[in-house]
């Protein structure tokens, strides 16, 4: 049960690359909900910015309604009706389609959803490299690991047989930050393009002299299938982990995990950290929390937030017991917490 979102808002391509025999997007029947319905093509739900209604009062929607001419806070808008306005229904696997760069999109769903993962698109040059390695290096900051990496346009076989590179050889997997990934490379293929032009996907169309191009296809989705699985059983042990300083026993704790709460008794917030030997519960004071840099968590010089005599540290040791603490200024007192991507909070 797979879905494809076209989350390219300035450029949305999927309505190019397949034609559905119902294009119509229709309201969700789910009572009061206000979502829509994907539309569903060969087993496959989608939805793209192409397949709305061009009267949808947003510029660019549709198929031939011209260039989408938006500004950052509208882009992030459009980005979560389309994720959160969408009735899905039951799926397995729902692949995000992002356009390329750093921007708007990619923050605005990193945010809003806990991505399972990425798999990143180059093709063998030195320019497009350094952009994939930008994309990747921001997925991982917001804890979303990298699964796979495709070289797109690797190498062509000719009539002989052969197999040439024209930009270069492994140029992709040189890449330092490329190393460790699982990388596939596909090749300049008149089958693809043809498959393109057609709008039948070359997994429906499979014609014969595509062999190396579907067992690069097929060898992407066992890599992504791998992964994804793996993580979500635990097959393997999560890099984003924890340790405190104070802690003698050395626990790992895994903060995709993570799980924050606010103590309304005393205006604090309740930090939940989980490992594979048990559970514990730090709490949070938010006057020390708005001391620190929010990247580093090093601590403020001069901040009006910080407490010079009391020096309390960021994380104290949760207690039941009570005890009144120091009144917390109400400029910073907690008032609600709002899960935002993989291990992000606001």
């Amino acid at each position: 049960r797979v879905g494809l979102l076209d989350l390219d808002l300035y450029g949305p391509s999927l309505p190019l690359l397949v034609q559905p025999k119902d294009k119509a997007i229709r309201k969700s029947t789910k009572k009061g909900s206000g979502m829509v319905y994907p539309i569903e093509h060969e087993g496959v739900r989608l939805l793209s910015f192409g397949f709305i209604n061009a009267n949808s009062g947003v510029q660019g929607s549709g198929e031939k309604n011209g260039a989408a001419i938006m500004r950052g806070p509208l882009v992030v808008k459009v980005v979560a009706q389309l994720l959160k306005g969408t009735d899905w229904g039951e799926l397995d696997v729902l692949i995000l389609d992002l356009p390329p760069g750093t921007g708007d999109v990619h923050l605005a769903v990193c945010q809003d959803l806990a991505l399972s993962g990425a798999v990143a698109v180059s093709t063998p040059s030195k320019l497009a490299t350094a952009d994939t390695r930008k994309g990747i290096e921001m997925f991982t900051s917001l804890g979303v690991p990298t699964l796979a990496l495709v070289e797109n346009m690797s190498y062509f076989v000719c009539e002989g047989g052969g197999k040439h590179y024209p930009f270069g050889k492994d140029k992709v997997q040189d890449d330092s930050t490329a190393k460790l990934t699982p990388t596939v490379q596909f090749p300049i293929s008149m089958a693809a393009n043809a498959a393109c032009e057609s709008a039948i996907p070359l997994c429906l169309a499979r014609p014969e002299s595509a062999v190396d191009e579907l067992d690069t296809f097929e060898t992407l989705a066992k890599i992504v299938s791998r992964e994804l699985l793996r993580i979500h059983h635990g097959d393997t042990e999560s890099k984003d982990c924890v340790r405190f300083p104070t802690d003698e026993s050395n626990e790992l704790f895994d903060i995709a995990s993570v799980q924050l709460g606010l103590d309304s008794a005393k205006n604090d917030f309740t930090l939940r950290l989980f490992s594979k030997e048990g559970a514990v519960q730090k709490r949070i004071r938010p006057a020390n929390l708005r001391s620190r840099d929010p990247k580093s968590g090093d601590e403020i010089k001069d901040s009006p937030f910080l407490d010079q005599k009391q020096n309390d540290p960021i994380v104290k040791l949760h207690s039941s017991s009570g005890g009144g603490g120091k009144k917390t200024s109400p400029s910073v007192t907690p008032v609600k917490v709002e899960r935002k991507g993989r291990y992000g909070f606001a």
